[in-house]
């Protein structure tokens, strides 16, 4: 009887530990932890000397100018391994081509968390795109930093890991129309817009702002596809519409086709505004051609290199990218990823060696206005998680983006619009 007793406590004791074991295996899974360092647990793409970080976006197909945002997060991590990395880790990108399609998209974020176990996921890009793996990053809590579309839906209401990055669409398009309606006087405003979520939600967020601004109103939305290569249909009806103001909610090369276009039939006289997205490289000047691009009015969030030249981490920026890449990347694109990169190792440093998703998550929501990157202040709270809510408004200018206003900050307690 005593030998079955000692039997049946040997299995349920090794039953328990197994038990135990799984469970803690299951919560590490959890958090993403892989291991530990000095007993301290370690989130998952984390060991004593290196840190992984995964990237989605195109590096090949019709929006293959996105690749410099993959070439500025390089750029980066190059600038801060050569100086010892981050509390001692070196830093590794692996990115992937989705092509700006949404199901390669997700296909790659599968790849980046499940295979190769990055610790955070940095910079996606695109609206669908990041729709497509939205479950999947949530159903992870992997977190992500700098988001490459300002679509309002990922951020509003805040998403526990996830922080935006480029400038939110909704914002952008409220800080648009005041500026028409305040600052031009326009009321006739046609919205040309890119037919997806992307150009649906600038769209709406001026429809659902419209009332604020007596005798203002929509005369025409005139919508075209993201692939679209001829835009003299979309000008003959921004013609037609009689309207004070164009504004254009796209990615670059639809606004630069579209303003040839105009240029064709003589519709430059009209102030014509795109978004950041569109408008904030001096590529622009390139694809349009420099007259034709003449006199665009765009959003950027931070003063672009060449007029910045005497600043230090300007320098470092222009000296690591033409470096690794060439000058033909230097612009708004790589800009804005070496700023996001920027963001991202702050956001390691002040989690020293309690690299848990949970702690880096909290660290980030730590960020009150920080000023060390390229963007005008980066705020990241539980209730906000826009990141930036600053920008200028620009006009190309002799083959130059020249300020025409100073600082516009949207204010998300008080809903305010402040010109500095």
């Amino acid at each position: 009887m005593k030998k079955k007793l000692h039997v049946f406590l040997t299995i349920f004791i090794a039953f328990m530990l197994l038990v135990a074991c799984s469970s803690e295996d299951a919560g590490n899974q959890s958090n993403g932890n892989d291991g530990s360092s000095d007993g301290k647990q370690l989130a998952q793409g984390v060991t004593d000397t290196e840190i992984l970080v995964g990237h989605l976006g195109p590096q090949t197909g019709p929006v293959a100018e996105y690749d410099k945002v993959r070439k500025g997060l390089e750029a980066h991590f190059k600038y801060v391994n050569d100086n010892g990395g981050v509390n001692g880790r070196k830093l590794k990108l692996i990115a992937y081509d989705d092509q700006y399609q949404p199901a390669k998209t997700l296909q790659g974020m599968q790849r980046l968390i499940e295979e190769d176990k990055v610790f955070s996921i940095l910079y996606p890009i695109g609206t669908a795109n990041i729709a497509a793996a939205m479950q999947l990053l949530d159903e992870t809590g992997i977190p992500v930093t700098g988001l490459g579309t300002g679509a309002d839906k990922f951020v509003n209401p805040p998403k526990k890991n996830i922080f935006g990055g480029t400038f939110n669409y909704v914002i952008e398009a409220k800080l648009f129309l005041d500026y028409a309606a305040t600052q031009l006087n326009a009321k006739k405003i046609a919205i040309i817009y890119q037919n997806d979520d992307f150009g649906k939600q600038g769209l709406q967020a001026v429809k659902d702002n419209l009332e604020k601004y007596e005798g203002v109103e929509i005369v025409a939305e005139i919508p075209f596809l993201a692939t679209d290569k001829e835009f003299s249909s979309q000008a003959q009806q921004m013609k037609k519409t009689g309207a004070d103001v164009f504004i254009m909610n796209s990615t670059p090369a639809p606004s630069a086709a579209l303003r040839k276009e105009m240029h064709k039939i003589g519709l430059m006289d009209t102030p014509f505004i795109v978004t950041t997205t569109a408008g904030g490289d001096k590529n622009q000047f390139n694809l349009a051609g420099e007259d034709v691009w003449e006199g665009t009015i765009s959003s950027i969030t931070n003063i672009g290199y060449e007029d910045s030249m005497d600043d230090p981490d300007v320098q470092k920026y222009v000296e690591y990218v033409t470096e690794e890449f060439g000058e033909e990347t230097l612009g708004a694109l790589s800009q804005g990823a070496w700023s996001t990169a920027q963001v991202f190792v702050e956001g390691l440093k002040r989690s020293g060696d309690d690299l848990t998703w949970d702690n880096f998550i909290k660290q980030m929501e730590t960020f009150d206005n920080w000023d060390g990157s390229f963007y005008n202040g980066v705020t990241y709270t539980p209730e906000h998680r826009y990141g930036t809510t600053t920008l200028f408004l620009t006009q190309a200018k002799d083959g130059k983006l020249v300020p025409i206003t100073s600082n516009v900050t949207y204010d998300p307690v008080t809903d305010e619009i402040i010109y500095e």
